[in-house]
């Protein structure tokens, strides 16, 4: 298994070829669909409650499905986490990631969290939040850091935890709470602890939809088969233009 310094020095690397700096955070989602190097598309889907997601590799195609029923700041965890798996693994098949982080997960379940944690957090990014908060973690603090890395209440504490930050005792304490309503009484917005929007509950992204719209320009499709395989990717937005005529009727 992989140390957890292995792990970090592999999510700095995986920033790097990004272009990313190891401090700032970062938008995974905008940077993996727009990362042409790599066949990605990433599917948003309604799965089973105990299912963050789930990835499969087909040579050089990489498809990863989020559910959509979890928070955003879950979702972008959850990416993080199968990156690992298609990227830095020889996965056969298909692999279906449980929600819940726990002692009783696989290693390489183990690997994908803290891997998507270093991702996210670089420990030196993580590090000067403790610096600058001169050791002290309030609720308010930690509410802060994960509304600034953009990951969930659950993922911040466990890091925390991991890290030596604070004990378990401080964590059940900041558990406990409703933390969408803390996080806007702090002046946040709650989009961060909440599931996608009801047209985004189905919706792909990434390297499917380029790949229809680059054989439909070369005259590969007709434009009846490039709607039909949009609709077959929940992309009606693009098939009838919904969101400019939304943009219309508030001019």
């Amino acid at each position: 298994m992989k140390t957890d310094q292995e792990l970090n020095s592999l999510a700095l690397q995986t920033r790097r070829g990004w272009n990313e700096d190891g401090y700032s955070p970062i938008d995974i989602f905008g940077i993996v669909n727009g990362w042409k190097e790599k066949n990605i598309t990433i599917l948003r889907y309604p799965l089973s409650d105990r299912i963050s997601g789930m990835c499969t590799r087909v040579d050089n195609d990489i498809v990863i499905c989020i559910n959509s029923k979890t928070s955003y700041g879950r979702q972008r965890f959850t990416l993080a986490h199968e990156l690992y798996h298609v990227l830095y693994e020889d996965i056969v098949g298909q692999v279906i990631c449980n929600k819940n982080m726990s002692d009783n997960q696989s290693e390489s379940e183990k690997e994908a969290d803290k891997f998507a944690s270093y991702l996210l957090m670089p420990y030196d990014a993580l590090y000067q939040y403790v610096t600058n908060n001169n050791g002290k973690w309030t609720l308010a603090k930690v509410i802060e850091a994960e509304q600034f890395f953009q990951v969930s209440h659950m993922a911040m504490l466990f890091r925390l935890v991991s890290n030596g930050f604070i004990d378990e005792k401080q964590e059940e304490n900041f558990k406990d709470i409703a933390v969408s309503r803390e996080a806007a009484l702090l002046g946040y917005g709650k989009e961060l602890y909440q599931p996608a929007s009801s047209n985004r509950e189905y919706f792909a992204t990434g390297e499917y939809i380029r790949k229809i719209e680059e054989l439909f320009s070369e005259g590969l499709i007709s434009n009846g088969k490039r709607e039909e395989l949009l609709l077959d990717g929940y992309r009606a937005d693009i098939v009838y233009n919904l969101e400019e005529e939304e943009g219309n009727l508030n001019d």
